[in-house]
């Protein structure tokens, strides 16, 4: 299946009559509670048992898994605490022993995991990636990661997956060399706009929340609802930062542009093996004139560079990341769906 029949359900929907829709209403619930339960006999050796809420057979599962890498369990439990989305929890147990914990958020027709635009790169706590990729597919609902996983996710068996042109800035180049004539221009200009009265300051606890929150306004009435993850951002970073070290695998800093006391630009960077993601990039909209946007992004890659990182990653999407980056291969996203509910998408029925 072609990663558009996977995941334009938007589309299908927009494209499709209104019979077609009235049949979907009626449908989709019928097909999804049918295949839940024909994924249950298919695969037999994972038992799943679903929660509505966090509780104490939760925890102990998660203390008998592997921590995540460079993440804490305690900090991890951040992701799983209620908010305005709803969420659901799969404990998966093979023997009797739990082998992968799926933390899953709402976000329109499917969900996601928990971890998704706040740890990258991680889906969920597990015995080890086969045990995650057998509980998976024991689910029976739709899981999307849309971006930030490595290649690893093929062995894991998904619907559909794909790996889109992600941008990366090699930090130990001339990577300035590298930008167009243009684009060095716009970023002097910038500079000079923004220097002349503003102030950078890194790692200010204060900061996280307004970015989060200026990411959430951002966002809030795009289609793709991205922003089911808002608070799960903010919660989760804060118990990090709270937590690391300057020797934590894992990393996350802010920088953010002040005219005097107010925030006119920042981002949230999250630093692992050399890589620097820049998770949450944000502006205020007042302060567009001055080009603070791109000053923000600037002053991001240049702590990035002193700080001794050796590549600046800016993930997929929006055209303006063409501009800082080189195209780079090796970041994945993925569907773990049960056949029947693939069906419902090629019909436009979902």
């Amino acid at each position: 299946m072609s990663h558009s029949d996977a995941i334009d359900s938007a589309r299908a929907n927009h494209a499709g009559s209104g019979l077609k829709c009235a049949l979907g209403h009626v449908a989709a619930p019928a097909v999804i509670s049918i295949a839940r339960a024909v994924t249950r006999f298919t695969t037999r050796g994972v038992h799943i048992a679903w929660f509505d809420a966090w509780n104490s057979t939760l925890d102990q599962a998660l203390g008998a898994l592997p921590a995540i890498p460079g993440c804490d369990r305690d900090v991890y439990r951040e992701l799983t605490r209620p908010t305005s989305a709803r969420k659901r929890h799969a404990l998966a147990e093979e023997d009797g022993k739990p082998t992968a914990l799926v933390s899953l958020r709402r976000r329109r027709r499917y969900w996601e995991p928990v971890t998704y635009q706040a740890l990258s790169g991680v889906i969920a706590p597990a015995s080890s990636p086969a045990a995650l990729g057998r509980a998976l597919h024991a689910l029976g609902v739709e899981v999307r990661v849309e971006a930030g996983l490595d290649k690893s996710v093929v062995d894991l068996h998904p619907r559909s997956y794909w790996s889109p042109d992600n941008y990366s800035i090699d930090l130990r180049s001339d990577y300035e060399a590298r930008w167009s004539r243009n684009h060095r221009k716009n970023v002097r200009k910038a500079r000079q706009r923004c220097d002349e009265f503003m102030r950078l300051r890194i790692d200010d606890e204060s900061d996280l929340e307004w970015c989060c929150d200026q990411w959430g306004r951002m966002w809030e009435g795009n289609e793709a609802e991205e922003t089911v993850a808002a608070a799960d951002r903010l919660r989760f970073w804060r118990a990090f930062i709270k937590r690391q070290t300057a020797n934590s695998p894992i990393q996350f800093h802010t920088l953010h542009l002040l005219d005097g006391d107010r925030r006119t630009a920042g981002v949230v960077l999250m630093c692992q093996d050399g890589v620097v993601l820049g998770q949450c990039i944000v502006r205020d909209p007042e302060y567009d004139h001055l080009w603070v946007g791109i000053r923000i992004m600037e002053a991001a890659v240049q702590w990035a560079a002193s700080a001794g990182y050796r590549r600046f990653d800016l993930g997929s999407g929006q055209d303006y990341k063409q501009s800082w980056g080189e195209p780079v291969a090796g970041r994945y996203g993925a569907i773990f769906r049960p056949r029947a509910v693939s069906a419902l998408y090629r019909f436009g029925l979902l």
